[in-house]
């Protein structure tokens, strides 16, 4: 497991198994990921990325296929969804349950059939779906839902996470039960909130409304770890040499470079704030940008110092 997940000093837990990739889902409202014209279009995720989060979880991107992404956790978990991840995993898994949803738009509405897709990102957008799935408990038989989704973009905002302060846009959807109780409509059941930080290309806090029927959950992205596995080891160990020497040397604000010509590799770190924690380990905020020929990215993350001087993203 750390072999293969190793990253500018970052240990990620296991992964094996591939799990069957589900029916794509609504590939009509699915941009490529840049500016567009009326907004900002969907994420694009590359195999290997790994997105670490401030309650010691990760998930790592297994496969991209369409818009069809396989995901694996810090529990070794797999479960498949779309682009837009304001939609629920379309096939997932815990050490209890199994199971499937499907999202798909809701009937015309004065002849209009409302967008089941908030995207392209532009503030003040709404759609809306109805999901259906059925899950099942260990050895148990299927059990089958219907839920009502509201969403909608409801502004932008600036927010300072452990790996960065970013500009954001706030996606809010809203979970209603289906159908008449005792003469009532549909009942406000969940909110889920994302930021999402078009500079990172994915959320940089996630937040968990039961409505007061569980303590409300949030999530904050920690790092980014690029996806090395691939390269040649001359390469991962450029990356990782000046990634150990930025944090270690450099002041906030200063870069360091590397490049290997013959390779067509080449990128930098940036450290942009140092902090001591309360257990006095020292922490820093970085940018990391990595160019191999054609493709240029950027990381965000933080990383602590641990007792053999080595800096790590920290497994909170």
């Amino acid at each position: 497991m750390l072999n293969k997940h190793r990253a500018a000093g970052l240990s990620i837990a296991p992964a094996s198994t591939l799990f069957l990739i589900c029916a794509g889902l609504l590939a009509l409202y699915f941009q490529e990921p840049a500016e567009a014209q009326n907004g900002i279009a969907l994420p694009v995720y590359k195999a290997g990325t790994t997105f670490i989060y401030s309650n010691g979880s990760w998930e790592t991107v297994e496969a991209v296929r369409g818009d069809q992404i396989t995901w694996r956790n810090h529990r070794n978990r797999v479960s498949v969804g779309t682009r837009d991840f304001s939609y629920r995993r379309q096939q997932w898994e815990t050490g209890k349950r199994r199971g499937t949803r499907l999202q798909r738009p809701r009937h015309a509405w004065l002849g209009r059939t409302p967008p089941v897709s908030v995207w392209p990102l532009a503030v003040g957008n709404q759609a809306r779906y109805i999901e259906t799935g059925r899950w099942q408990e260990k050895g148990g038989g299927w059990r089958t839902y219907t839920a009502q989704w509201r969403s909608e973009v409801e502004g932008r905002e600036r927010i300072r996470t452990m790996a960065g302060e970013f500009d954001t846009y706030r996606i809010v959807n809203r979970r209603y039960s289906v159908g008449r109780i005792y003469g009532r409509g549909p009942r406000l059941r969940e909110r889920r909130i994302w930021y999402y930080a078009p500079a990172v290309g994915h959320y940089v806090r996630y937040i968990k409304d039961y409505r007061g029927r569980k303590p409300t959950r949030q999530i904050d992205l920690v790092s980014v770890r690029p996806p090395l596995d691939d390269l040649k080891a001359s390469v991962r160990t450029a990356i990782d040499n000046n990634f150990q020497l930025a944090l270690e040397k450099k002041r906030s604000g200063q870069k360091l470079a590397w490049n290997l010509p013959r390779q067509a590799a080449s990128g930098t770190t940036q450290p942009t704030a140092t902090f001591r924690t309360a257990a006095n380990r020292f922490c820093r905020q970085y940018v990391q940008r990595i160019n191999l020929g054609r493709s240029d990215q950027t990381y965000y993350g933080m990383a602590c110092r641990d007792r053999k001087g080595q800096w790590r993203t920290p497994h909170l």
